[in-house]
């Protein structure tokens, strides 16, 4: 896209819209010649703008870019607010709610009525051998005690047959 500033002769589109608006606002069809106006060109789109918008777009830019005075240096290490109470209460929080999940975790495994294990739990887990230890044997036990519990069912089903 091409930004071309206005010239005294306008896009053939221009000119429509001015002829159109001429017997409506005799006065505004002039004010409206120093306005965007489409044009076509064989190059590809492009857009004529006034003298008056290209110093406006000029001045807007210059105050929008920061200058080396107004530059704002940043504290070393930065501070928290309310000096890290809250954040601190909700860091807290936050461990004392994984800790939870991970004892609750714990004790469905060891009781048999757990539905699987978090993510906190499984991290626990493979970071603390005593408490891995003490899963796998709880599910070894599990293990055992399922596998007597079908034997003696299998085994009391066969003396009813005979």
């Amino acid at each position: 896209m091409q930004l071309n500033s206005t010239t005294p002769s306008t896009s053939p589109a221009a000119q429509a819209i001015a002829s159109k608006q001429l017997p409506q606002n005799a006065t505004q069809s002039k004010t409206e010649s120093n306005f965007i106006a489409p044009s076509q060109s064989s190059n590809g789109d492009s857009v004529t703008i006034s003298t008056q918008a290209a110093a406006l777009s000029s001045k807007a830019q210059s105050q929008t870019q920061p200058s080396a005075k107004e530059a704002e240096t940043l504290p070393a290490k930065p501070s928290l607010p309310n000096e890290g109470e809250k954040v601190e209460n909700y860091v807290e929080y936050k461990k004392a709610k994984a800790q939870y999940q991970i004892y609750s975790d714990i004790a469905g495994i060891a009781t048999g009525n757990s539905k699987g294990m978090s993510a906190s739990t499984a991290y626990y887990l493979s970071n603390n051998d005593d408490a891995r230890a003490a899963v796998v044997d709880s599910k070894a036990q599990q293990q055992q005690v399922s596998a007597m519990q079908t034997y003696a069912n299998t085994t009391q089903s066969i003396d009813d047959w005979y």
